[in-house]
């Protein structure tokens, strides 16, 4: 009996080893899995926005004094929704970042900061604008609050609605 309850003693403590075990990785294969989720989700919705047919591309190009930069922007000029999409564009230093702006009738308005370096996201999602002439990106200060630094313009394209 002695030897039977170690036997059982020890096949207890193996199984209850293995069951932490297999606890573990089943918690670690759901979390990768919503995680797979979520980027699927993602890769799915960002998908939606490019091949909606409402959605006019505006491909914008390095200015010459510029970088090789290139960005495109996904308008939704129906419902407003713009979104960005950084292509090539340089790492700044950490007191700068690029500035989207909507050219309307010669006047810049302010569609937002972004810092492609850090915003992992393939398909930024933009201030609303429901008219555009064109669309530019500058590189400013850190927070910019002002109007545009055209010394700094690093990419443009004309919306052609």
């Amino acid at each position: 009996s002695i030897i039977l309850f170690f036997t059982a003693a020890y096949f207890a403590i193996t199984f209850y080893n293995r069951n932490q075990q297999l606890e573990s990785s089943n918690k670690n294969l759901v979390e990768k899995i919503n995680r797979t989720d979520s980027t699927l989700n993602k890769i799915i919705e960002d998908q939606r926005i490019m091949s909606d047919p409402n959605v006019m591309v505006v491909n914008m190009v390095g200015t010459q004094k510029a970088s090789p930069g290139s960005a495109s922007v996904y308008w939704d000029s129906t419902s407003a929704n713009v979104y960005l999409v950084v292509k090539n564009m340089p790492k700044l230093p950490s007191n700068k970042q690029y500035q989207l702006w909507a050219l309307i009738e010669g006047k810049p308005r302010d569609l937002g900061l972004f810092d492609p370096q850090t915003q992992p996201s393939v398909i930024l999602k933009m201030k609303n604008t429901q008219k555009a002439d064109a669309f530019a990106i500058t590189i400013e200060n850190r927070g910019n609050a002002g109007g545009p630094n055209l010394e700094q313009l690093q990419a443009m394209g004309k919306a052609k609605l």
